[in-house]
């Protein structure tokens, strides 16, 4: 005899053993997981493709997983041990594009609750809702000693899995898996997962994927360009009701938002009709922070609310007072260094001016500190003005970058920096006059592009340096003109030269620098 409690039961019959368990439903997981999933979405990581991509692939099999526990009280075979996520360091404006990764573990049970819970705590999210929910344990109206019937045939239940998915996954993967107490499964998992995406990006050449996604680009291309042009004309209406030079939308999402943005600067102009006057003759730039740009731009973080946008609005002088001051503090620091040249960053994600005047301060005492001590050293030239020296954030990279720009942390010991400008000036010549010629001929081929495939655009992302840049424009090229046979189909799109294959929700189709033939 059973006893059903309703449709969100599950039943084992085993001898001597009433069991009713109670399963969790996808809209409780989903509400669970909500934290984290607003913490690893990849949406929020549309700049940085490498993370965007790791937390795509590591969702999807998530997904799976849950799915399985929920409709089949099973584990996948192929499912990892443990998932790899990338979530933000902090809010922080300065550490907006620094990561931490973190590994998700899969509990190898059938308990969705326990499954949940290791989710959240892998990630320092609150558990109160999972601890919540109803217990699945086991009632019983036989013996409910350690040696009842129902445990014995329980536990024989799960030694037959484990045998059976141990068998599924010598034969999926030609080799044994690690035994189940393994704590540090992650490295092959994780391997295992990377090789298989490296094999199917190997076999996907450009023009194999361009047959299967190019309809599709062409229709969303299609789609969006009505909304375009209601959001040029809000642009362009807002843009002169405030009186202002220019609005930039530098965020990354979809024109879709870009619409809101707009929207919601001309309410809090009805709103706050004269609060709104600082704005006269600048430009607006919605971006992925709130604060005055070294460029003297108005940046409004898309995700603030109207509120914070007002309030730096409001106080715009006492960051335009900084601003001011950045002239002065880089001539500090250029005078320091023997008339070394500071500059920004080419590709660098935009600052604010307040949290800039700062890392140019520590520097610059740094410095002071180490002469107080010592000498620069001997082999230095008398003048460093061939030289360009970009300080950064805290959390920022000590290299010499592809354009010849030497790269130092605001935080960096004045020992280290002399002892890295020592080791690299010289690199940092060569890579200038690289640049220098790779710039021109990386122009000349864009245009050569754009006008051969009649492109309504081309464009690249950050990462993509000049020289990849030239490499793959010079592999365009030579698969011929316009569409036709044998010839790449890039009439009228918009196109991004970036590190993936993916066609963005306006038609903007993505490839690779190194794409194959």
């Amino acid at each position: 005899m059973y006893i059903f409690t309703g449709k969100c039961t599950h039943r084992y019959a085993v001898p001597g053993t009433l069991l009713v368990r109670r399963m969790i439903s996808s809209s409780e997981v989903a509400t669970a997981l909500r934290p984290f999933y607003f913490a690893v979405h990849p949406d929020l990581f549309g700049r940085y493709p490498q993370q965007r991509q790791v937390n795509e692939d590591s969702l999807k099999l998530l997904s799976a997983h849950l799915e399985s526990l929920l409709t089949q009280k099973r584990i996948l075979p192929s499912t990892p041990r443990a998932l790899p996520f990338y979530i933000r360091a902090s809010n922080a404006p300065q550490d907006r594009g620094t990561f931490n990764l973190i590994k998700v573990p899969l509990e190898r049970t059938v308990d969705a609750k326990l499954v949940l819970r290791r989710i959240l705590e892998s990630c320092n999210l609150p558990t109160e809702y999972v601890d919540k929910m109803p217990a699945t344990k086991p009632s019983s109206t036989a013996t409910s000693s350690s040696g009842s019937p129902y445990e014995e045939g329980f536990q024989q239940q799960q030694q037959h899995q484990s045998f059976y998915y141990k068998k599924r996954s010598e034969y999926n993967f030609g080799k044994e898996e690690e035994d189940a107490d393994d704590s540090a499964p992650f490295e092959k998992e994780f391997d295992l997962f990377q090789f298989r995406i490296k094999k199917v990006r190997e076999n996907e050449t450009l023009m194999k994927w361009l047959r299967k996604h190019v309809v599709t680009a062409a229709v969303r291309t299609k789609a969006v360009q009505e909304l375009q042009e209601e959001v040029e004309k809000l642009r362009e209406d807002v843009t002169k009701r405030l009186g202002l030079r220019e609005i930039i939308y530098d965020c990354g999402w979809n024109v879709e938002h870009f619409r809101g943005c707009l929207k919601s600067l001309e309410k809090l102009a009805e709103l706050h009709p004269g609060a709104l006057d600082g704005l006269k003759d600048r430009t607006v730039v919605f971006a992925a922070f709130t604060g005055v740009s070294l460029e003297g731009n108005v940046m409004l973080f898309t995700g603030d609310v109207q509120r914070n946008w007002l309030e730096l609005i409001k106080t715009i002088d006492k960051h335009d007072s900084y601003l001011r001051k950045l002239p002065a503090y880089e001539f500090a620091l250029s005078q320091v260094l023997r008339n070394i040249r500071i500059g920004r960053r080419k590709f660098m994600p935009k600052a604010q001016a307040m949290a800039y005047a700062s890392h140019l301060r520590k520097i610059t005492t740094a410095l002071l500190d180490y002469l107080g001590k010592s000498k620069f050293p001997k082999s230095w030239p008398t003048d460093l003005s061939k030289f360009e020296l970009v300080v950064e954030s805290e959390a920022g990279p000590l290299m010499v970058s592809p354009t010849g720009q030497l790269i130092v942390p605001a935080t960096c010991p004045g020992s280290l920096l002399v002892d890295f400008l020592t080791n690299h000036l010289e690199e940092a010549l060569e890579k200038q006059s690289s640049y220098d010629r790779q710039k021109h001929i990386e122009r000349d081929l864009h245009a050569r592009c754009v006008a051969q495939f009649r492109l309504l655009s081309l464009t690249k992302d950050d990462s993509v340096t000049p020289d990849r840049m030239i490499e793959c424009l010079e592999k365009l090229l030579a698969q011929g003109g316009p569409a036709g046979r044998g010839q790449l189909e890039l009439a009228d799109l918009n196109l991004t030269i970036t590190t993936y294959y993916s066609v963005l929700t306006d038609g903007t189709v993505c490839i690779p620098w190194d794409w194959k033939q």
